[in-house]
This record gives C-alpha cells, sequence and structure tokens, in this order.
C-alpha cells in the first residue's frame, strides 16, 4: 500500500464483492489508460479478459494445511472439498508443499512486519485511536522491548517452543538485520517461484485462513489463523477467497479431539474460539503468480461455479 513504511510485507487494498464476477468487473474498471496516467508507478497492463474466460484445463497445485499451523477441521476440508469438485471438471490437482513455510511465516513476514519494534503502529497508525480490549494484548506484544521478548520467549520454548519462537527468534535489531532479512525474503520468492515451476503449477489453492470467523474476545489470540494470508503478503502474489461451504456438527465433533501443532497457546484460541461455530461460512484461497491475477480470478470463479454457497 502506497505511503506504508513496511518493506518485504506488502500490504495491499482489495475488492470485496458478492460474486467473481464482479471483482473482474472491478479489476476492468481499474486497470484503464486513465488510472494509469493518474499514477505514473502503476504497470500499464490492461486486464486480460481472455484468460479470465480462458476454458482449458488448469493444473492446480493445493495443500491443505502447513505443518506448523494446522487449520481446524473446516477449513481443510472446504480444500479438501473443492479440490475434489475441480478434479471432477477435469482440472489437475497436484499437491503442494510450501517450502520453510514456518521461517516463511515467523522469521520473514512476522519480523519484517515488526521490524521498527511495533514503533510505527504506536506512534503513527494507532496514534489517538480507542484500542479495542481484545486487542490489546496483541498491540503489547507487537511493541515489547527485545530483552523482555528474549526472556519471555527462553522462558516458554520447553513448554510451547512454536509461541517462543513466535516472540523471540531471529529478531530484526539493526538496519543491516532488516537489509539481510529483505534478501532473505527475495530468495526466497525465487524458491517458491521455482517448486512451482517443477511441478508445472499455475495457480494454488488452499485454507483462506487457520479458522472460521473468531469471537471477538479472541480476535487478539489467533495470530497463528493469519499465517494463510501472511505468506502470500510476503512473497507478493495475486490472491482471493471464496466460501464454498459451512461449519457442520461434524466439523464440531472433531474439534474435541484437535491439537493443532502441539496444543499450545495459539491452538487452544483457535479451539475455543471456533467451538459452536456450526453454520459459520468457510472459505478457500486461490492464488496466482505475480502480474497473474485473471489467472487467480479465474479459478476463483470456477471454485465458485462448482462449489460455492
Amino acid at each position: 500500500m502506497k505511503g506504508s513504511p513496511v518493506q518485504g510485507v506488502i500490504s495491499t487494498p482489495g475488492l470485496m464483492a458478492r460474486d467473481v464476477d464482479s471483482l473482474a468487473l472491478g479489476m476492468k474498471a481499474l486497470l484503464v489508460p486513465d488510472m494509469f496516467q493518474l499514477d505514473p508507478q502503476v504497470v500499464p497492463m490492461p486486464f486480460r479478459q481472455e484468460t479470465y474466460e480462458d476454458k482449458k484445463p488448469m493444473r492446480i497445485g493445493y495443500f491443505t494445511g502447513v505443518e506448523h499451523g494446522p487449520p481446524t477441521p473446516s477449513m481443510g476440508r472446504a480444500v479438501t472439498m473443492a479440490k475434489e469438485a475441480l478434479e471432477n471438471a477435469g482440472h489437475t490437482l497436484v499437491a503442494f508443499d510450501p517450502p520453510d513455510a514456518l521461517r516463511a511465516i515467523v522469521d520473514m513476514a512476522l519480523r519484517l512486519l515488526t521490524a521498527d519494534n511495533g514503533r510505527t503502529f504506536s506512534t503513527k497508525w494507532l496514534k489517538d485511536e480507542v484500542i479495542d480490549e481484545y486487542l490489546e494484548g496483541q498491540i503489547y506484544l507487537w511493541t515489547m522491548p527485545h530483552y523482555l521478548r528474549k526472556i519471555v520467549g527462553f522462558l516458554l520454548k520447553p513448554f510451547w517452543p512454536r509461541v517462543a519462537r513466535s516472540i523471540s527468534h531471529r529478531l530484526i535489531g539493526s538496519v543491516y538485520d532488516l537489509w539481510q532479512r529483505l534478501a532473505e525474503r527475495e530468495k526466497y520468492i525465487e524458491q517458491f517461484v521455482n517448486e512451482m515451476k517443477k511441478k508445472n503449477i499455475d495457480v494454488l489453492l488452499c485454507p483462506a485462513l487457520g479458522l472460521p470467523a473468531c469471537k471477538p474476545e479472541h480476535a487478539g489470540k489467533t495470530l497463528a489463523a493469519t499465517g494463510y494470508t501472511s505468506l502470500f503478503n510476503l512473497l507478493n502474489f495475486p490472491a482471493g477467497v471464496v466460501p464454498v461451504t459451512t461449519v457442520t456438527e461434524e466439523d464440531d465433533r472433531l474439534l474435541d479431539d484437535w491439537r493443532g501443532y502441539g496444543n499450545d497457546a495459539f491452538d487452544r484460541s483457535m479451539k475455543e474460539t471456533t467451538k459452536g461455530a456450526v453454520g459459520l461460512p468457510v472459505a478457500v484461497q486461490c492464488v496466482a503468480l505475480p502480474w497473474q491475477e485473471e489467472r487467480c480470478l479465474r479459478l476463483m470463479k470456477e471454485v465458485e461455479t462448482l462449489c460455492g454457497l
């Protein structure tokens, strides 16, 4: 987003609509000569309608979760449901394992977001803002001094290693550290793209989030669930979500035995807020390579047509 000082994790305003065709219409309205002239930093690339309407079968990579942050049962089921529908429609679905996902999400995305130890959040973006009581803990965590992070991380590591890593592992403490992490990000993007090329993958299908909509009181405690979106902010890949099902009674029952990564604080918060969510909509996420928004929209349209709510 223009004006944001955060480097390496690209925040982008996105369109919301009642259906995918409306999203495509919005993109077509934005990608026109008048808009390019208003902002010379925008690449003058018109919307490719032929790509959006292409009928050739796609080769789609998919994953129902990442090892360090398994989604709750309904989110994984939604991906499986969409995968089977796409296969039945003639597309080729290929299992895809995001490389080094934990390192990407924690050591790069999370660290780059808090490279200034939360000073921009506290002094600019949140200045004079009323902070919701349910988010106060998260704001404190993002602005926690490094020395305290290291102490807390050391104490938590034997019991909750993932939580400890999120708090204290590979902190950015200097401009040199920041530049090295940005260089690491560029190498990771290359690694991710190469993995997709090896399997000849056009687009990706994966969970939209680690859980359905959470209860307000857990909004500041379910940061781990956002890994499925922050990964693609780090990569700067176009992505969109499509609702395909709702949380079922069986999903709710399976949640009783769900332990996530290791039943740590993150998992317990996700489990507590998801319990009883029967009937809530569940979406999948569709992702394409950079500058391939039309392919992303095409996959979204296919998913919506085959199994949309």
